[in-house]
């Protein structure tokens, strides 16, 4: 897969889920920035795609980033202020090492 640069052209925010002691002394579950990055967001029609043979749903945009190690699928991507969570293990298309694609769904995990 071969990419231009300028193909690369939404601004996204990779937030993976932390916990912080509240004034009580409470854990409290919230999201911090892991790396903001450009990414190609393509919106995805219907409710279905095919990945390792199985059928899966639910998948909303997929966003094809440069390769990093740091993603998975515990984490979630920010977009145009609306919070996307990452649905399956990241993709390294052709089984290359210089793009991923992470498919997602817009806000199903904690009520967003």
């Amino acid at each position: 897969m071969s990419l231009a640069a300028g193909q690369l052209d939404q601004r996204i925010s990779i937030e993976q889920r932390i916990s912080v002691v509240n004034d009580l002394g409470e854990e409290e579950p919230t999201w911090s920035t892991l790396a903001t990055v450009w990414a190609r967001a393509e919106p995805l029609r219907g409710r279905e795609y095919f990945a390792a043979a199985q059928l899966q749903g639910e998948v909303d945009v997929r966003f094809t980033i440069r390769h990093r190690t740091d993603v998975d699928r515990t984490m979630r991507v920010q977009w145009r202020g609306q919070a996307y969570d990452i649905v399956s293990p990241p993709i390294e298309p052709q089984g290359g090492r210089e793009y991923l694609e992470l498919m997602c769904v817009q806000g199903k995990r904690d009520g967003r």
